[in-house]
């Protein structure tokens, strides 16, 4: 028996006030958010012998008084319930982006994100990764990646955005990480190998070098000069060449970092049964990759089967390299079909649609303090002695709410001083500014529409 829709919309309005925007077809039934009294619930409205009314198992629904073929039932918006939420409603799961067009990420700082942030995206030829997480945002936060992926769930079924969004599990470097980003249904993985990029060969003489590269396998060795001495290798309309002792340190220095990359894909991140992003992270080694290092890892790491679909460098650390040698980084990643990711690029670029344009419009630009420079403006409109000692733990002068911006020097200061000024260890008290944001959602969000609107705008 199919429902006829006005019927379930007036089933849900029973016990409160169904949010139109939320309304969605589910196999037999419907679903929506309802406004209760108390809180907001999620209703569903099914056929009493659909295979959604068994998706509830356990959860208790209740015959339609005026129709008895019908089953509904009210639920808390739950981890559980989200993830059902995501398989019934194609548009609240997340998305891979693949390798083509730009897609703009986020970091969810205080997880009280509505259903605004969606919608800001619902006209743009731009993809919103509504979640972009860390490992170190989540010990920052006290929150898990389950319920970073909950709220942008929320949020997108709340708004009624169906433009397509991601979530990535940045910066992850354990495979306990990896397994439970899968199982929470992430659509982008990014594996940090920043830390297996070993920077202690730059101090090494060329004796040395040279002696450590000599301990390898002679068949290796002999395959490593093969492939890259005495050639060429074009990449759009630049030319790369590499020096003997230049790529046997360069062997020594990103080795590991490539063994742990194939070895994570290989066991967790090459048959996955979703389209899935790979992200390969070099955003904190700490300084910026040579035309011949970025060839040199995107090469090996093609050679070895692995396929990834961004490069993540930080933004900051890469703007000198990549003002000198733009060419050779946008053939490379051309080339070897990948988009560039960078971290921070709010912070770091002055025009991110040139920077788009450099790369032909294929690039991840990571916001990730976009939403916490709009918490602290709040703070700054609405509760002057939190600023204060907001400003006093991260040891800045009080800043104007017009200099917590991404383009203000106060506004970069302060948005990478997120750690210091939420960190509660060593006798600190936990500074409420969670709590003071959430008395203020209106404004929180009129602040994170007016920052992503100036910055996507010129994409």
């Amino acid at each position: 028996m199919a429902i006829k829709r006005e019927v379930a919309e007036k089933l849900m309005n029973a016990k409160g006030t169904l949010q139109p925007s939320s309304f969605s077809v589910i196999p037999d039934g419907y679903l929506g958010l309802v406004d209760c009294e108390k809180e907001q619930r999620l209703a569903v409205v099914c056929a009493e012998k659909s295979k959604t009314n068994d998706a509830w198992r356990g959860a208790e629904f209740e015959t339609a008084a005026e129709h008895k073929n019908i089953k509904m039932g009210f639920f808390p918006l739950n981890s559980n319930n989200a993830a059902l939420v995501r398989r019934l409603v194609n548009r609240a799961a997340p998305s891979s982006c693949g390798v083509s067009g730009i897609s703009v990420a986020f970091s969810d700082w205080l997880g009280i994100v509505d259903n605004r942030l969606p919608d800001l995206f619902g006209h743009k030829q731009v993809k919103p990764v509504l979640v972009d997480f860390t490992p170190e945002q989540s010990a920052a936060l006290g929150r898990n990646f389950l319920e970073v992926m909950d709220t942008a769930t929320w949020s997108v079924l709340s708004s009624g955005y169906r433009g397509g969004w991601a979530a990535n599990a940045a910066g992850l470097k354990t495979e306990e990480e990896i397994v439970k980003a899968l199982l929470y249904g992430y659509s982008g993985i990014g594996v940090d190998c920043s830390d297996k990029i070993d920077r202690s060969v730059e101090t090494l003489s060329e004796e040395e070098s040279e002696k450590r590269f000599g301990e390898f396998d002679k068949d290796f060795k002999e395959a490593i000069d093969k492939s890259y001495l005495d050639a060429e290798f074009k990449v759009g309309g630049a030319t790369i060449r590499f020096e003997e002792k230049a790529l046997h340190r360069m062997v020594l220095e990103f080795g590991q970092a490539i063994m742990f990359l194939q070895n994570m894909y290989k066991d967790y991140l090459d048959d996955t049964p979703w389209d899935l992003d790979f992200e390969v992270d070099v955003s904190r080694c700490e300084r910026a990759l040579t035309p011949q290092e970025h060839y040199f890892l995107a090469n090996e790491l093609k050679r070895a089967s692995v396929k990834f679909d961004t490069l993540c460098v930080d933004a900051g650390t890469f703007k000198e390299e990549m003002e000198k040698n733009l060419a050779c980084h946008a053939g490379i990643a051309k080339v070897f079909d990948y988009r560039m990711s960078f971290a921070d690029a709010a912070l770091a670029f002055d025009d991110l649609a040139a920077v788009a344009k450099s790369f032909n419009r294929r690039i991840n630009v990571k916001l990730t303090h976009v939403l916490w420079l709009a918490a602290l403006q709040t703070v700054a409109k609405t509760d002057s002695g939190l600023l204060e000692k907001i400003a006093e733990r991260a040891g800045l002068a009080v800043p104007t709410e017009e200099e917590l911006r991404p383009s203000q020097e106060t506004g970069v200061a302060f948005a990478t001083a997120y750690d210091k000024i939420l960190g509660s260890g060593e006798g600190k008290e936990k500074l409420p500014i969670k709590e003071a944001v959430e008395k203020e959602k209106g404004l929180y969000a009129e602040n994170v529409a007016s920052l992503i609107n100036g910055l996507i705008r010129t994409l």
